[in-house]
């Protein structure tokens, strides 16, 4: 080929026009666009495709053995860095160990942004794998519960997480079925 050819076979390559994002891409954009360069937590299956592009991004997951000290270190993050401090776990057992940590937080009136996968939608009320209630174990320790009730609404609901963390000084909580980081 010349260099004609793959100049051309190039540019048919590039996109043109608007790109849809995934609802992971628009989760893990509007973590980028707040500043998020680091969170804390254990990586499970409730969030693998965002986790995916969580480097490329920039944010790093930092693990950790156990959820509350997920949660006591985005707490302390947070204080230090006068950053928001981001923890997410795995739905229903591992997220409830997360309450007293967020209760620390709150009552320090730290920004923490807890972002929680839930159960599948199509397996909600079921019994589904580590499904629990999850928003009213938060309700009383958050000055924000945002509950992605649309793929669609991806980053409206997590940037309203994170500016609410930081005007109101206080943890707020990201709920997402998991089934909708895949659209």
């Amino acid at each position: 080929m010349n260099d004609m050819t793959d100049q051309k076979a190039a540019a048919a390559a590039i996109p043109v026009g608007p790109q849809k994002m995934t609802p992971s891409e628009a989760f893990v954009e509007t973590l980028a666009a707040n500043g998020v360069t680091d969170m804390f937590g254990i990586m499970g299956s409730a969030f693998m495709d965002p986790m995916d592009i969580f480097a490329p991004a920039g944010i790093r997951l930092i693990p950790v053995v156990h959820e509350q000290g997920a949660g006591h270190m985005a707490d302390g993050y947070a204080r230090v860095s006068g950053r928001h401090g981001v923890v997410i776990g795995q739905n229903g057992p591992g997220i409830s160990n997360c309450v007293t940590a967020i209760a620390a937080a709150y009552w320090a009136h730290t920004p923490v942004v807890i972002i929680t996968p839930e159960t599948g939608t199509m397996s909600m009320g079921l019994g589904g794998f580590q499904e629990a209630n999850q928003l009213p174990m938060f309700e009383e320790f958050t000055k924000y519960q945002g509950h992605v009730t649309n793929p669609a609404r991806m980053a409206e609901f997590t940037g309203r997480c994170f500016d609410r963390a930081m005007s109101e000084m206080g943890p707020t909580q990201l709920n997402i079925p998991r089934d909708y980081f895949y659209g």
